[in-house]
């Protein structure tokens, strides 16, 4: 089934077009079923694909390539024709996340049929979906960084539409041309790195690139400079510190589309890329260490500024971030396996939480935690699978995060120390604003009776997803933990000895597979430390009015006005725009008042004076001396003409010997 991996991103792009163009636009349309059927498809495929990477029964990384176009190049000077192929490359990552993506996937469609139903562009949202998880397979299975770049792009554009979905709003127009700037401009980093790669390798095919770099015909300088570039490019899409400041506002979609973009497509192009070009990382140990911190940053500022938000869909965005922030980080210090493993759980996870809190929504009609409470009398289903969401964030033992988390931290434990200590405190921040979420919304009593009173359990459509990605979030991690399924499946790239040993020390790339456990007492403490995160939650907001919690509010009022508003990150970026504008403005301004007044109009004014001036002296002087020539030439041919013209040929043979005889004696005399 692997030679037909192809037709898995094919699948859902031609579903999309036939739900764009070929159906009507009807609230009670069966065109949706078209995206969920061929969703359908894709995930047999994916599994089938994924359980013969797991039996062995195919070796991997499989690749297949098509001739796509040619185009004439030349290398110091010679030239050659370049062919240009497009093909599919699937590894054991790229195997479990094709069954990631498209399960999410068809888990957000299904729920969507009960979400979407009254809203008027009901098609075009399920048309979009498709498209936007089309572009993600794309990224995954292509085997040219070329085509997954075109893939990236698309993915820009789905978030784009979805983001902004309803357009007759100011939030997400502004939402969206927000997440459209920011990601452009990592898109621009991740740009110049392929354009870099392939001034460098002459190809832009994934294997080839691998092999330039264990060969060692990259040198650690280029392969830093390439590194950052794309580097840059998963800050972008994958929201990581400075430009995480879009991902919080892109829930301004439909919940079901913000699920969609925080589990399993936007977000996770951007880590997947950067684990797929881990080759390149590898050979540069100092983009590794800027990702490490750079992912330790991101987790710890949105970990903390999820601490006070009582929006509940911004909650988890802010999680959503954070929990990138331990993949990037992950990645930074080797831990490859891990970062992965992560990637995975959380898809279940977090597409759970953002699907329940949509039916939390659903049936309140408000984001604001602070009117709810009390819920889980009215859904209990609800309620049940997103605690198993949050045991799973919070890293209960037993539970899928904990798996992945723990091996996280094991792997930054071993590498860098001062980092730990940072994302060890950033655990212990998820496990409490998660259970402060779980608390507001559906413990104690009730603090809104009216939309108490009118709250009700989400349809079937909507809990069945729920009830699956639950599952999936409870004990996944543990079936892929299982007799180290998860080291032989996300098995980390090598490279060559010297290379991987400058990047990791002596043990080089196998060290993350000893370093996959912490200390025994550190290991015991952690879920001791976890449980008293969650415990502080329920002392500090059990009750309806949490006076605990609003003392502490008043009492560090300027820290909590700080996290509040976002460590002032979205002022400085305003800031920014702004300055940019002031900037444009003057330019526009120079260019108009001075460059084109002066130097541009006032040079052609002078040209214009100077060519007047010419004008004048050739029409009185050089004009007049030529024809004052002329016409004396004129008159002395006539006055000539009227002393020789008398019809006598002896007096013109005369002329003729005159002449003759002055030449010859010019001639002779010389």
């Amino acid at each position: 089934m692997i030679e037909h991996a192809y037709l898995i991103p094919l699948i859902p792009l031609a579903a999309s077009l036939i739900m764009l163009f070929g159906a009507k636009e009807d609230p009670h349309s069966p065109a949706p079923w078209i995206g969920i059927g061929a969703m359908a498809i894709c995930l047999g495929l994916s599994l089938s694909i994924l359980g013969a990477v797991m039996t062995g029964s195919v070796s991997v990384p499989y690749e297949h390539n098509w001739h796509w176009f040619s185009f004439a190049a030349s290398i110091a000077g010679k030239p050659f024709l370049y062919d240009m192929p497009i093909g599919v490359l699937i590894d054991g990552p790229a195997a479990l996340l094709l069954v990631v993506v498209t399960l999410v996937s068809l888990m957000v469609q299904i729920y969507s049929i009960a979400y979407m139903h009254e809203d008027t562009r009901y098609k075009r949202f399920f048309a979009f979906v498709s498209f936007f998880t089309a572009a993600m397979l794309g990224l995954v299975v292509s085997s040219n960084i070329l085509v997954g770049f075109l893939s990236w792009e698309l993915m820009g554009l789905s978030s784009y539409l979805l983001i902004g979905f309803w357009f007759e709003k100011d939030g997400p127009t502004e939402a969206q041309k927000k997440a459209f700037m920011t990601t452009k401009l990592g898109d621009s980093g991740l740009y110049l790195a392929l354009l870099f790669i392939f001034a460098k390798v002459g190809s832009f095919q994934i294997t080839q690139i691998q092999q330039f770099i264990h060969q060692g015909y990259m040198t650690p300088a280029v392969a830093t400079v390439i590194a950052i570039g794309i580097l840059f490019g998963a800050m972008g899409k994958s929201a990581q510190f400075p430009l995480f400041i879009w991902l919080p506002d892109a829930m301004e979609g439909p919940t079901p589309g913000s699920a969609l973009i925080h589990a399993a497509t936007m977000v996770a192009a951007g880590i997947f890329v950067v684990a797929r070009l881990y080759f390149v990382f590898l050979a540069a140990p100092d983009a590794m260490l800027a990702a490490a911190w750079i992912g330790c940053a991101t987790a710890f500022l949105a970990a903390a500024m999820a601490l006070v938000s009582y929006d509940i869909k911004r909650v988890l965005a802010f999680s959503t971030v954070s929990q990138l922030g331990f993949m990037m980080c992950a990645l930074g210090v080797g831990g490859y396996t891990a970062a992965l493993f992560h990637l995975t759980t959380h898809a279940f996870f977090k597409a759970l939480l953002f699907l329940g809190a949509g039916s939390v929504i659903h049936s309140v009609h408000t984001n604001d935690m602070r009117q709810m409470g009390g819920l889980s009398k009215k859904m209990p289903v609800t309620f049940l699978t997103m605690g198993a969401a949050i045991l799973a964030i919070a890293g209960i033992p037993g539970t899928s995060g904990y798996f992945s988390k723990d091996m996280i931290l094991a792997n930054i434990y071993h590498a860098n120390r001062p980092i730990f200590w940072i994302m060890l405190l950033t655990a212990l921040m998820t496990a409490f604003y998660m259970s402060r979420l779980f608390i507001l919304t559906f413990w104690g009593d009730d603090r809104d009776h009216e939309k108490y009173h009118h709250a009700h359990e989400s349809p079937f459509l909507i809990t069945g997803p729920l009830v699956l990605l639950a599952f999936l979030a409870l004990v996944s991690g543990y079936m892929l933990n299982r007799n180290e399924l998860v080291y032989r499946l996300l098995e980390k790239p090598t490279i060559t000895a010297t290379a991987s040993t400058e990047a990791h020390g002596e043990e080089g790339g196998s060290a993350e597979h000893h370093e996959g456990h912490l200390p025994h007492g550190l290991h015991l403490a952690l879920p001791l430390l976890v449980l008293g995160s969650i415990g502080l939650a329920f002392a500090l907001y059990k009750g309806p009015k949490y006076a605990v919690a609003d003392r502490l509010k008043t009492k560090f009022a300027p820290i909590f006005r700080v996290l509040d508003r976002r460590w002032y990150l979205d002022d400085a970026f305003d800031a920014l725009v702004v300055l940019c504008d002031q900037v444009a403005t003057l330019a526009y301004w120079i260019d108009t008042h001075i460059v084109d007044r002066v130097f541009v109009d006032g040079w052609g004014l002078l040209m214009r004076i100077v060519a007047e001036i010419s004008n004048l002296l050739d029409a009185l002087f050089v004009d007049r001396t030529v024809d004052g020539f002329g016409g004396l030439s004129l008159d002395l041919g006539v006055g000539l003409r009227g002393l020789v013209k008398d019809g006598q040929v002896q007096e013109y043979l005369m002329y003729v010997a005159i002449a003759f005889s002055l030449a010859a004696t010019l001639i002779l005399t010389r």
